[in-house]
């Protein structure tokens, strides 16, 4: 790894368990971040990293806790390299992009820059084993390693999952002994999602392994226009396919390529991005809103919402 620049904030050695036990990093070492954890059972934690850097911090670090972590970036970027006892390794993670990361007993080195944000679900190793018996092999091998550090990319499931969670764990950090907002049994069932979620994307191809051909892209974007024309009511996955001409699989695999998005997923994004868009800039009552948006209950609506843009749709039109 470089050397720090002199005007980099470098810190002594820290080791995980002792980050964990203070909830806040050293004052020295950052001074415009926070931890925040909530323990969601015996084996489970999560964890929000955030704040506004006013310049680049190095922290050293040694990985004495022994989690796989499940992690997902949004916002900043951040380097880190880990001392394997035989090489020292470099690894980015930037806003957009997810880790699974199990390096135990390891010592090295994190730097950080500017604004951060980022959700860590971490879960000791023979739960990991136990919550997740089909890991690939290839995954598996890495974490057998234990000097793993895979990253992925995150797409839109991923990253609203992981906005849920940080505004989650901030309004507990804001309420008196963590008592109000959202209860334990939510964190722990969207901290599960999000680490599924990571594992998902790690075993999806690399995609720019298979370049589109201009023909395939024609129709994906026809496939799209076709998808999003009527925001109420999403068409079926075999009705695109069969009026773009593709297959099932290469719609959906073009789809995640070009859009960065499942099918169902593009349209749950554009379909949220227009109900916000018109509960800003229109004096439209919320259950109008979600009857346009092709919703009948007013509950999955607003949970709908809440998870793409971590608060209620009520909520927001307070705060515009």
């Amino acid at each position: 790894m470089p050397a720090t620049s002199p005007t980099h904030a470098t810190t002594p050695e820290v080791a995980i368990s002792t980050l964990l036990a203070d909830s806040t990093p050293p004052p020295e070492s950052a001074p415009d971040c926070r931890l925040l954890r909530v323990a969601l059972q015996d084996g489970i934690d999560v964890l929000v990293w955030q704040g506004e850097l006013r310049q680049p911090v190095s922290m050293n670090l040694r990985d004495d806790w022994g989690r796989v972590h499940f992690c997902c970036a949004l916002q900043g970027r951040s380097r880190f390299s880990i001392d394997t006892g035989v090489r020292e390794t470099e690894h980015v993670l930037s806003a957009g992009t997810g880790c699974i990361s199990y390096t135990p007993d390891c010592s090295g080195r994190a730097m950080h820059a500017g604004r951060i944000e980022s959700v860590t679900v971490s879960i000791r190793p023979d739960l990991v084993r136990e919550l997740a018996p089909d890991l690939d092999t290839a995954l598996q091998r890495k974490l057998d390693s234990a000097r793993c550090c895979a990253p992925c990319r995150c797409d839109a499931e991923m990253r609203a999952t992981a906005q849920a969670l940080s505004h989650a764990l901030q309004d507990r950090h804001r309420c008196a002994q963590g008592r109000s907002g959202r209860p334990s049994l939510w964190l722990l069932g969207q901290s599960l999602a999000l680490a599924s979620l990571v594992i998902e994307a790690h075993g999806e191809p690399a995609q720019h392994a298979w370049p589109l051909p201009a023909a395939d892209r024609q129709k994906l974007l026809r496939a799209r226009d076709l998808l999003l024309a009527d925001l109420s009511r999403a068409p079926t996955i075999a009705a695109l396919a069969k009026e773009t001409g593709l297959s099932v699989l290469k719609l959906k695999r073009g789809f995640r390529q070009l859009f960065d998005h499942s099918v169902y997923g593009l349209f749950q994004h554009e379909r949220m991005h227009e109900a916000r868009r018109r509960l800003a800039c229109a004096d439209m009552p919320v259950m109008t809103v979600a009857a346009d948006m092709g919703y009948a209950n007013a509950s999955h609506f607003t949970a709908a919402f809440q998870k793409q843009f971590g608060v209620n749709p009520s909520a927001f039109k307070h705060r515009r």
